[in-house]
């Protein structure tokens, strides 16, 4: 056992900056703050981890002003998001991390004028994990948009990761960070409009499962059109796109403790977020389904 490890399970501030020493110069630095991370992930959060995460924080801080030897920007951006992952899975969001998003909003534009571009999966990848995890600013969100748009979206595979992204992170700005979405400039604004209009396709809409396909026959026996189709990045396997109707099949699965808003609770949230009403009708069971009414939706659950 290293030092820095020895001084994690002795829990002393020494030990907190002998750790951070440890997995910032390292070679393993990234494994050790997942480790340090996924402590907050235990039920009742038995261990003290956020002082060694705020102490990397501190030291990670200090020279992320310029890229290192070797270091490409893509290589950046891929640092910075596993840092905000760690951050969100301990269900910290420091104040310190502003330092984060000003180096992007400030530091991006200058690697890039000095001649390294950002491609454009490494910006979405990560302005899709910074809206969705809740930890971003306006100005790196509009950075990172800039730098996704060079790249003509006509190269852009309707089925693939990059445009699943970008259809979150358009829905993220429309319905949950309205004050970022005022602030975007006018070609950024066009940009995620053109996002919204273009065609996405899940090859998950044509997968049935059990409970999708005898809840989609049952429906249809009763008159129910339970056609498929895609709204934003989401799959909807048995709806009625002409009344707006949606029938869920709630699959069983565990998540894992101490998450903010789960897939499944945000892609309710944002289905009843529609410009109309909509009713999304939620199914575990179908012999065990329990009405109950939520604001001027109809939710069966």
């Amino acid at each position: 056992m290293n030092a820095g490890a020895a001084h994690f399970f002795g829990g002393d501030a020494a030990g907190a900056n002998s750790f951070n020493i440890s997995i910032t110069f390292g070679l393993n630095g990234r494994s050790f703050i997942r480790i340090v991370a996924d402590l907050g992930t235990l039920p009742g959060k038995p261990y003290s981890f956020a002082l060694y995460l705020l102490v990397f924080l501190e030291e990670y801080l200090k020279d992320i002003e310029t890229l290192r030897d070797g270091e490409t920007i893509s290589d950046r951006a891929a640092e910075l998001r596993e840092v905000l992952l760690c951050f969100h899975r301990a269900g910290l969001a420091p104040d310190r991390l502003r330092l984060m998003y000003s180096h992007i909003e400030q530091d991006f534009p200058r690697f890039e004028a000095a001649g390294a571009l950002l491609p454009m999966p490494s910006a979405v990848s990560l302005c899709h994990t910074m809206l969705a995890t809740g930890l971003s600013s306006s100005g790196a969100t509009t950075v990172l948009l800039r730098s996704s748009l060079r790249e003509p979206l006509i190269h852009v595979a309707d089925d693939s990761q990059e445009l699943r992204m970008l259809k979150t992170i358009e829905m993220l700005i429309r319905l949950d960070f309205l004050y970022t979405q005022e602030r975007l400039p006018p070609e950024v604004a066009e940009y995620l409009s053109v996002v919204r209009n273009l065609r996405y396709y899940d090859r998950e809409l044509r997968r049935d499962t059990p409970l999708s396909y005898q809840m989609a026959f049952f429906l249809r026996k009763h008159g129910f059109p339970a056609k498929r189709k895609m709204l934003g990045p989401y799959p909807l396997k048995v709806c009625d796109p002409d009344e707006r109707v949606n029938f869920e099949p709630v699959e069983d699965r565990t998540w894992r403790f101490g998450l903010i808003e789960t897939p499944r609770a945000r892609k309710k949230r944002h289905l009843e977020a529609g410009p109309r009403p909509e009713r999304n009708l939620f199914f575990k069971k179908m012999h065990r389904a329990k009405a109950c009414t939520l604001g001027p939706f109809r939710v069966l659950c």
